[in-house]
């Protein structure tokens, strides 16, 4: 490993996690915030180390506040234990 490499964080802390739901789920501001930059969404939110694993892929879309909400306590899940997945957050299919 190179001095620049850095090993991603193993999970977001709850408190983080519960703050980011949040303002998914009310804040259009910052859902659009999101989706143009979840680097700095997070960082508005004082995270000061932000990965690309919760970005969305291309073609995806944001899940709506009613998803999110629905899912919260799986979404909690996701985003506490080890990043490096398929975003979370993104919309799914029949939820």
């Amino acid at each position: 490993m190179t001095s620049g490499d850095k090993i991603p964080p193993a999970g977001l802390h709850p408190q983080l996690v519960n703050k980011l739901l949040d303002n998914l789920e009310g804040n259009a501001d910052f859902r659009a915030l999101f989706q143009q930059s979840p680097e700095q969404a997070l960082r508005s939110l004082g995270y000061t180390d932000p990965w690309t694993c919760i970005e969305l892929k291309a073609g995806q879309s944001l899940a709506s506040p009613e998803q999110i909400r629905a899912q919260r306590s799986k979404l909690e899940d996701a985003l506490h234990t080890v990043q490096q997945f398929d975003c979370a957050l993104a919309a799914q299919n029949g939820a």
